[in-house]
């Protein structure tokens, strides 16, 4: 199978130690016209995460929708040009999702930019020890947000909650 892969960019920001403390589906273009579809991404992605997870014999987890909104909103910002790659604006994701959920001990996020399958996303993540690192945490619940922009280039943002 052909893949196209644009750019790829990998960030993390890893907040464990920080005091402070339904995602919105795109529209799902045509494989063929940007080489991945976005239909079940959010989905599959956090079925890779748990998969690896899982054979490291840690613990799956749990899908939670505030903290999947957030997700989507931050990859649809990047996917919009409103805000830039990254993680700005990360402790207020925080800040909103601990006000929702009355609190957690510690949070963390992963960031991506490409034309991707799932697996390709969480591939990437694992080699990256700073991303692995989220990904292995101990954390329980996490959102994954994903969002295409007018040229094809795909966004994803993962947040993990440890409640």
């Amino acid at each position: 199978m052909l893949r196209l892969i644009s750019m790829l960019s990998l960030f993390v920001c890893s907040f464990a130690a920080c005091k402070s403390k339904p995602p919105a589906r795109a529209e799902a273009p045509t494989r063929a016209k940007y080489g991945v579809a976005l239909s079940n991404m959010e989905t599959n992605i956090v079925a890779e995460v748990n998969k690896y997870r899982q054979s490291k014999g840690l613990p799956a987890l749990q899908v939670n929708s505030i903290i999947a909104t957030e997700a989507a909103l931050h990859s649809q910002k990047m996917a919009r040009h409103q805000v830039s790659f990254g993680h700005d604006g990360f402790d207020g994701r925080v800040s909103r999702i601990n006000s929702r959920l009355d609190g957690s001990k510690a949070s963390g996020e992963n960031v991506a930019e490409g034309v991707m399958t799932a697996y390709d996303v969480v591939q990437q993540w694992l080699g990256s020890k700073v991303h692995r690192e989220n990904i292995e945490g101990r954390y329980n619940l996490t959102g994954v947000g994903v969002s295409r922009d007018t040229r094809g280039n795909i966004y994803y943002t993962q947040i993990f909650i440890l409640k």
